[in-house]
């Protein structure tokens, strides 16, 4: 291998390198939220406005497929967690990642039963999982 191959293939390294070092970070930090939002949800409702940090650390499309992997595990092994919980964790992460992700609440009514759900929003927009039959609740 030549000196230009040798050097390629260093910075080809580095970049997988930096890679898995956002990839556990970011399992870190999911790890970690959803600990604390199954044990604590009304504190980290609180919390998570002060969550926000600075410039984007890592891209929303990753943060939303390494937190979707929590997800798929914990359903396989039969500890699917509640919509605010996934809704808790999710915007935890993203905010600790630079991304101005909100909690949004809505309710649906089905023959007479009426039904709430949480998602989360990034800049207006559903992420993850796109809530199509309720109504966003507001505060005005």
């Amino acid at each position: 291998m030549d000196g230009k191959q040798q050097s390629w293939l260093k910075e080809m390294w580095k970049l997988k390198a930096r890679s898995l070092r956002e990839a556990a970070r970011i399992h870190a930090r999911t790890a970690k939220a959803l600990l604390r939002a199954r044990a604590f949800p009304a504190a980290e409702m609180k919390a998570l406005q002060r969550r926000l940090s600075g410039p984007h650390t890592a891209d929303e499309g990753a943060v939303l497929r390494l937190v979707g992997k929590w997800f798929t595990v914990l359903e396989r092994i039969g500890m699917r967690p509640s919509c605010l919980v996934r809704s808790l964790v999710l915007a935890r992460v993203l905010r600790e990642e630079g991304h101005d992700a909100c909690l949004v609440f809505g309710v649906r009514s089905d023959n007479g039963n009426v039904e709430g759900h949480c998602w989360v929003a990034v800049e207006g927009k559903p992420v993850m999982e796109v809530p199509t039959s309720y109504r966003e609740l507001s505060n005005g």
